[in-house]
């Protein structure tokens, strides 16, 4: 680099793309590339550097550095797309393709005004493991990769002026750039792993103090090289650093591990690293400055940008074109918008000569204000299953007390028709009639279980509204608790979660308060998410799959449990129905719920407890009805992976699952 001057230097074109490309086959869910979320940490140390690179060059020549044509220059090359962005996608949502979102509105905002990280993190539960679960079920926000920008505007906003104030302190102190910007450095890096430790893996992620040393190691190499003759040896660190780089992309675990326990500081000094090399004259500067990766790297923003919404649209369908086929799809399509919104759009815009600051200004605020119009077309958050509250009131419980329903003796049928021992004959031979299955009265079902009982049941409340003379239905469902009431579920680079503490109000107080009050002839039982993750049996212990027999045990006492609790409360009948397996396609990498054996697991419980309750507890087998119809992988009835759709929801309750209870209710 020349004394005097800060030239255009492709190779860091070539940066951009390779780490704009590593993101991409991590949110193309290539296995191996387990890290590639680390490229997001090259793209803030690269822009470190630049921006930081041109002060430097600034101030050296002028002694000042022009604060408002930074801000504008910034404006000029990061709204045009990403305001276009968020429009196309409060219109989609306001269209309703992004449906079962939940905050998609507040989400838009969030990354409009340059602050998703923080709404991230603000969201709580959605912040932690709802969030992950959200992630790996199908339903992805398609901003939540904003908040990488957020944290790089966020700095923006405050670097001119701190860096200001530190070539103040360079003159007092009569001292080099590379010194001060050196301490701030360390001090950021030091508190990466401090926040981490005190506030947790998701604080140490998406907080900007606790990022913000990846973009000072950009900084800092910028002073370093600054004003420096750069020897020829230096070309070696950029192929080290490439390598260093590209084992943690690969070796890093997708959730948890060190990116989510402070040690981002060292993926941001490898990339100040590859910058430093990439300064002088060798192999890995003339291939990454060659024309493919250039060009990728000039169009790298909008990749990022669009790539996201892009990749959740497609996912979305369920197409039958294979993972790399998919793969492709997606790849082609976002190269082809960003192509179109960099040479319609950005560049047009960054080069516009009319656009002089204060233009600017305007300008963006106008488009701004206009966005914020535009978000308001987006629904409001909502579960897209579930009963309306009309349907649910056709089909409650009728008050006061009934008749007992007094069962008779069948011969199990199918669909909604009964063989009925009548009698016997002169002979005394056995006779039968078939017929409609009608109760003497409604069947009174109770729905007991996790978020997939609350989006089941919404099928059933439909069924029973529509069938008033088979059953009446009342969902007394408790969203993120399975139905063991023990031990510690465990999820990848998340907080533990203590179930007896979080869940024992429900199963413990709401389910037998609520289940002594209805009343039901009987009770339906289904969990899914939260009895097929890891855990430890106690705190501190080992960490275990669902199906380890010593979990199974675990697992099989609270079942149990809550079997005991029901027939003590004088339910009749009790019901275990086997959990579908989720899609397994919509599912992330390190989701257990697709895990068949853990399944199997789960229902050999309920079959074991259906054997020594003969008289009282039975299994309905609705995993395998759903397997032999072929609904198993069909994501338009489950597009979370996990939660029927009421329509899907209420065909599985008229063609099987309504009928079958209402005959384990008679026999």
């Amino acid at each position: 680099m020349s004394r005097h001057s800060f030239r255009y230097q492709p190779a860091l074109d070539g940066v951009r793309a390779l780490a704009v490309t590593v993101v991409l086959l991590f949110h193309g869910g290539i296995g191996w590339m387990s890290g590639g979320y680390l490229g997001v940490s090259v793209f803030f140390t690269l822009s470190g550097f630049l921006i930081t690179s041109l002060m430097l060059h600034e101030h050296g020549s002028t002694g000042r550095v022009a604060v408002g044509a930074f801000y504008t220059r910034r404006a000029r090359r990061l709204l045009p797309a990403s305001l276009f962005c968020l429009a196309a996608i409060s219109v989609m949502g306001g269209a309703g393709w992004f449906r079962g979102v939940d905050g998609l509105r507040r989400d838009v905002w969030g990354a409009m005004f340059q602050v998703f990280n923080w709404v991230r993190l603000a969201a709580g539960g959605e912040g932690g493991y709802g969030a992950l679960m959200q992630a790996n079920s199908g339903f992805r926000s398609p901003v939540e990769h904003y908040w990488s920008l957020a944290i790089e505007e966020q700095f923006y906003w405050i670097w001119p002026l701190v860096f200001l104030g530190l070539m103040v302190v360079v003159r007092r102190l009569r001292t080099r750039p590379v010194v001060v910007i050196g301490g701030l450095t360390l001090l950021a890096a030091i508190a990466a792993p401090l926040i981490a430790a005190v506030w947790g893996p998701d604080v140490a992620y998406w907080a900007t103090p606790a990022r913000i040393s990846e973009i000072l190691f950009g900084a800092l190499a910028a002073a370093w090289v600054m004003g420096r003759d750069l020897p020829p040896r230096l070309q070696w660190l950029a192929p080290g650093a490439l390598v260093a780089l590209g084992a943690a992309c690969v070796l890093f675990p997708v959730s948890g591990g060190p990116a989510y326990h402070g040690a981002l500081p060292l993926v941001g000094l490898a990339s100040a690293a590859l910058i430093v090399g990439l300064q002088a004259d060798g192999p890995a500067k003339q291939v990454l400055g060659t024309r493919p990766f250039v060009g990728l790297g000039k169009i790298s923003y909008g990749v990022y940008l669009y790539h996201w919404p892009v990749f959740v649209l497609l996912d979305r369908q369920g197409w039958a074109v294979g993972r790399w086929g998919l793969l492709a799809l997606k790849l082609a399509i976002t190269l082809a918008v960003a192509m179109v919104s960099y040479f319609a759009l950005e560049k047009p815009i960054r080069t516009a000569n009319w656009l002089v600051p204060r233009r600017t200004l305007v300008v963006a605020l106008g488009a701004t204000a206009v966005m914020a119009l535009v978000v308001l077309v987006i629904p409001q958050a909502g579960k897209y299953y579930g009963a309306d509250q009309a349907t649910a009131d056709a089909a409650s419980f009728d008050t006061g007390s009934v008749a007992p329903l007094v069962p008779s003796t069948t011969i199990a049928g199918t669909g909604d028709t009964v063989t009925t021992i009548a009698g016997t004959d002169a002979t005394g031979a056995v006779t039968t009639t078939t017929g409609p299955l009608v109760p003497p009265r409604p069947v009174r079902i109770a729905i007991v279980g996790d978020s997939t009982a609350e989006a089941l049941g919404a099928g059933m409340v439909a069924w029973a509204a529509a069938n008033p003379s088979l059953a009446q239905v009342e969902v007394v469902a408790g969203a993120g608790c399975g139905l063991s009431n023990s031990g510690y579920l465990v999820f990848d680079g998340l907080p533990e979660r203590d179930v007896a503490a979080e869940c024992g109000p429900y199963l413990h107080d709401i389910v037998p308060q609520r289940i002594a009050e209805l009343q039901p002839d009987l009770v339906m039982l289904i969990t899914t998410t939260w009895d097929v993750a890891d855990r430890r049996l106690e705190a501190g212990g080992e960490v275990l799959a669902s199906n380890d027999p010593a979990a199974v045990a675990q697992i099989a006492e609270g079942f149990q449990e809550m079997t005991d609790t029901l027939l003590g409360l004088g339910v009749p009948r009790v019901v275990w129905v086997t959990e579908p397996i989720p899609v397994v396609g919509l599912l992330g990498p390190s989701d257990r719920q697709g895990d068949v054996s853990r399944h199997e697991a789960l229902h050999g419980i309920m079959e074991a407890i259906a054997a020594a309750n003969p008289g009282a507890v039975r299994v309905v087998d609705l995993a395998g009805w759903v397997a032999e119809q072929g609904l198993e992988g069909d994501t338009t009835a489950r597009p979370d992976a996990v939660h029927w759709t009421t329509d899907a929801a209420t065909m599985i309750s008229t063609d099987y699952l309504g009928p079958a209870l209402v005959r384990e209710a008679l026999t």
